[in-house]
């Protein structure tokens, strides 16, 4: 697991929490506050996947990452030439 997943389930773990105590408390600024910790935390559980996944394939197939890099590397090469 990448650091970031890791941090990414905590923090999504945390907002919930809040969010919780919000909602028990009647606090509804202190429950909006936990929501968007959860939603702060799966965006960085997802990036943290996209990590692993890339660095799985450019484990798996050196040869096709790097095609694939030179290609969008020409691709925005030509896109910023106009």
């Amino acid at each position: 697991m990448k650091r970031e997943q890791i941090e990414g389930v905590a923090e999504k773990a945390a907002g919930k929490a809040q969010s919780a105590v919000g909602r028990l408390l009647g606090d509804s600024q202190l429950e909006a506050e936990g929501a968007g910790h959860q939603a702060a935390g799966q965006v960085t559980k997802t990036y943290g996947d996209a990590l692993d996944t890339v660095s799985a394939f450019v484990k798996e197939k050196p040869v096709a990452a790097l095609a694939i890099g030179a290609g969008l590397a020409l691709l925005v090469s030509r896109l910023l030439r106009r």
